[in-house]
């Protein structure tokens, strides 16, 4: 049997959903080497293809090429399996195996463009109602989906996201020195909750002695926490627009502090990032990071600016994690568990 992957996510910037179809594929590929990798021109990540032996097939790009070129060229190698793992594929393709992130789009169609929003409003329920099985990153997500589009459990299979393969190689026999840094890692939208952050860290007695760097864009993030050029020159807080992947690994490296105040995730990438660089980490009580972090984290309610304060005031009591508290979490919480989860429901499914 050959598998075949939607690599169209080699496309797009990294964020936690492009993160993951990365790390399963590598997984993938060393687990399965009939696996074979297709993706549409216009490709950005051309160490990872290449690493990936990605086939280009089409001309179109973006959902015309998922929907159109890439069904059509499967009719050609007789209807195979294919594996989308960043939540979209084509729709009437009979032989989909899906991996749907979160709900965002469900939930809050607000946080997007109403464009996005009502794409994914159709398109999603209806890859998920035709798909042959349902992944997705954590049992928080899952129960959404069974609940949201009367799903059978059976259908959904979890699979976690986990510690990138280039990050596992820089923390190899390497000990940080860390520095009173507050690291927060996200694009910039409305469910990221970054004004009430910025707000939370400058209410709080560390603003002096403890720098706030955020990996996004600059003016969105201050313009909507009403924090004007001339008053952010006088905090001590960084933005960094763009970071290249070492850059980003060194960062986690340096900082004493993770934050992740999001409104709602499906699995929390950077708290896991965080944790294993041994930061300690301040993230919102919400349902996910209940489900996947107790007992490593510290929460706090994403939407009370006191609460957000006092847990920075409290940042010094935050105790690391424990080596054998976090050994467990990566024995749970990886690429390869992923992987194998994956290709065992394909192969069952053919059986």
């Amino acid at each position: 049997m050959k598998i075949f992957v939607n690599a169209r996510f080699l496309t797009q910037p990294v964020s936690g959903v492009q993160r993951y179809g990365i790390e399963c594929s590598r997984q993938i590929k060393k687990l399965y080497h009939e696996a074979e990798f297709v993706a549409p021109p216009h490709i950005i990540h051309h160490d990872i293809a290449k690493e990936l032996n990605v086939k280009i097939i089409g001309s179109r790009g973006g959902h015309l090429w998922e929907q159109i070129d890439l069904p059509l060229y499967l009719a050609k190698q007789k209807f195979p399996p294919l594996l989308n793992l960043a939540n979209t594929g084509p729709v009437f393709y009979s032989n989909n195996y899906v991996t749907i992130h979160d709900l965002a789009f469900y939930h809050h169609p607000e946080w997007n463009s109403r464009k996005f929003s009502m794409w994914y409003n159709i398109l999603i329920p209806r890859l998920a109602y035709r798909s042959r099985h349902i992944f997705t990153v954590s049992n928080t997500i899952k129960n959404e989906l069974v609940k949201c589009y009367d799903l059978p459990p059976s259908k959904i299979s979890v699979t976690f996201n986990g510690i990138s393969q280039n990050m596992l190689e820089a923390a190899a026999g390497k000990i940080s020195t860390k520095e009173k840094i507050i690291l927060s890692v996200g694009t910039f939208n409305i469910r990221k909750n970054h004004p009430n952050l910025v707000a939370g860290y400058l209410d709080s007695k560390y603003n002096k002695e403890y720098c706030l760097v955020l990996v996004g864009d600059k003016n969105k993030v201050f313009k909507d926490a009403g924090i004007d050029e001339e008053t952010l020159e006088h905090t001590n807080i960084k933005i960094y627009s763009t970071l290249t992947e070492p850059d980003l690994i060194a960062m986690y490296q340096r900082a004493e502090v993770l934050v992740s105040l999001s409104l709602y995730e499906g699995f929390g990438i950077p708290i896991l990032e965080g944790l294993f660089n041994r930061c300690k980490v301040i993230c919102s009580d919400i349902p996910v990071y209940r489900e996947l972090f107790t007992g490593a984290v510290s929460f706090c309610d994403p939407l009370d600016l006191d609460s957000i304060t006092a847990a920075i005031n409290d940042l010094t009591n935050i105790p690391p994690i424990a080596p054998e508290q976090l050994d467990a979490l990566l024995a749970r919480y990886s690429y390869k568990n992923a992987a194998e989860t994956i290709l065992g429901k394909i192969d069952k499914g053919y059986k």
